[in-house]
């Protein structure tokens, strides 16, 4: 009787299968909701006024802006 091509054992196994692909699933759900929850929970950094890596952008717009 412990014949593993039985249809009902072929039957359990798939559904074992497909059971653990579900948990699967969902613990990978679970961790991309944890690794936000974790970003969203710092506090938003402070803002800084001088932008410090857009200086030749200013410089260019500064120049623009005398050719007229």
């Amino acid at each position: 009787m412990n014949d593993n091509k039985s249809p009902s054992m072929d039957r359990l196994k798939r559904e074992v299968h497909r059971a653990l692909d579900t948990i699967d699933t969902q613990l990978a759900r679970l961790e991309i909701l944890t690794a936000a929850m974790a970003a969203f929970s710092r506090p938003i950094p402070d803002y800084e006024a001088g932008f410090q890596h857009q200086r030749h952008l200013t410089a260019s717009a500064t120049v623009l802006r005398g050719a007229r």
